[in-house]
């Protein structure tokens, strides 16, 4: 059985499928302006003299502190590798430091790490750091190696 379908009938077009290509232009042209390397919002070495002024904050409130004993000393997780994990361990003594304000600082500056990571496309390498043996040492809070 032979079917026979007109050759030059138009073929409905939706007003959707219309569209599509326009919303794709458009979000292609919104995409690429958000995306300028003159934006100062994204200036990457701006973004890093933030980071090292957030933690020459922290290393300030750190070097407040004194131990009698390895009971004062505690040990953070500091940073935010793409890879997942901490990139050191802050040292501190919980004694004549604000661990609270301190603990505020750290997250403040792992949460702004981590929005950098995925602003920037920052790499590291997936090494699983571990929080240090710490010890008391002549007053200060100190690494074991």
């Amino acid at each position: 059985m032979l079917l026979w379908l007109p050759v030059n009938q138009p073929r409905k077009v939706s007003m959707m499928s219309r569209l599509i290509p326009v919303i794709i232009m458009a979000a292609c042209v919104v995409s690429m302006a958000a995306c300028k390397d003159d934006d100062p919002v994204f200036d990457e070495k701006a973004d890093r003299s933030s980071l090292v002024e957030m933690e020459a904050q922290i290393d300030t409130l750190i070097s407040a502190g004194t131990c009698a004993d390895t009971e004062d000393c505690r040990s953070i997780a500091f940073g935010d590798k793409p890879c997942g994990g901490p990139w050191s361990y802050k040292i501190y003594s919980v004694s004549g430091v604000d661990t609270l304000q301190l603990v505020g600082l750290v997250d403040a500056y792992n949460k702004f790490n981590k929005v950098l990571n995925e602003r920037h496309g920052w790499m590291s390498d997936c090494m699983v750091v571990m929080s240090p043996d710490i010890d008391c040492v002549e007053g200060r809070c100190v690494a074991v190696e």
